[in-house]
């Protein structure tokens, strides 16, 4: 597959659908907590009873506060037994009892954390870069239990996606296909999909993924420059020689128009001086024939 199919597919990836359907939020927000029923069990029963027999030496204990925009997940001798999502004071019985604090404040992380930033682009160009994911945790169950420290996991994830993503695209591209500085709100929306699907299971919503950096790695960032610096000029001449082209032409038809006569190797030389004086970088010295 060529580069240009290459990167035309990549950009039919890119849509403005949103991230989530309805039925991936169900999926997001909802949990394997539902198949439990959120009833007083055996033991249970046998925590109250325990701290009613160390009472009042324990009373305090059963008691325990859930902070605003966080909720708190309960276990019962390892066993998931409910969440909490009310803040304030709870009583609950401590035996056998922990608790799990999630926060639901919106968070962000800068990526990657590690001190190596260099990423390689579509055509092999080491990259320095680095992004900031806007996130939330929505599900209190799956962060919990479902995985391990969930705001470490999507720092993991949130790396091998940025990796992935900026590997796809060029840094810079012509003849408009999508590259890393013209098309960034593009690419941007593609790391935050792919993100998020790596994050679900761990009840994460993503609310943004975007670059905040993206330079030529020191290696290669003089020649980068040079070949840049030559482009432009390449650019700048073809853009004056079509002007200078254009001038000529002009000043010859009007000279035509307005009863002007002269032989064609009077034109040619004519256009010849106008080109060299319009395409000249230096102020030009004119001369006059000694006859």
């Amino acid at each position: 597959m060529s580069s240009k199919k290459q990167f035309s597919y990549q950009h039919q990836l890119i849509t403005n659908q949103p991230v989530l359907d309805n039925e991936e939020m169900q999926e997001l927000l909802g949990g394997d907590h539902n198949n439990f029923q959120e009833e007083t069990t055996s033991c249970n029963g046998v925590s109250w009873c325990a701290s009613i027999a160390l009472c009042p030496f324990t009373f305090f204990a059963n008691f325990f506060t859930v902070n605003q925009n966080t909720e708190a997940v309960v276990l019962r001798f390892g066993r998931y037994e409910q969440t909490i999502k009310d803040p304030g004071c709870h009583c609950n019985p401590f035996c056998g009892r922990s608790v799990i604090n999630i926060s639901h404040k919106l968070q962000s992380v800068d990526l990657p954390r590690s001190q190596q930033r260099v990423v390689i682009d579509a055509e092999g160009n080491p990259l320095i870069v680095s992004a900031v994911a806007t996130y939330q945790i929505v599900n209190s169950y799956r962060a919990a239990l479902d995985v391990s420290m969930p705001e470490n996991f999507l720092v993991t994830q949130g790396e091998t996606v940025l990796k992935n993503v900026i590997a796809t695209y060029p840094y810079e591209a012509s003849d408009s296909m999508p590259s890393l500085r013209t098309h960034s709100s593009a690419v941007s929306l593609e790391l935050k999909r792919q993100l998020q699907q790596r994050v679900t299971p761990a009840g994460i919503l993503v609310h943004g993924f975007d670059l905040k950096e993206i330079t030529y790695a020191p290696v290669i960032a003089s020649a980068m420059l040079k070949r840049q610096q030559a482009q432009a000029i390449i650019s700048a001449r073809q853009a004056i020689v079509t002007g200078a082209v254009g001038i000529s032409t002009q000043a010859l038809e009007t000279l035509k128009t307005s009863g002007v006569e002269f032989s064609p190797e009077e034109g040619t030389r004519l256009v010849s001086n106008l080109l060299t004086v319009l395409c000249a970088e230096t102020d030009v010295q004119p001369t006059l024939p000694m006859q």
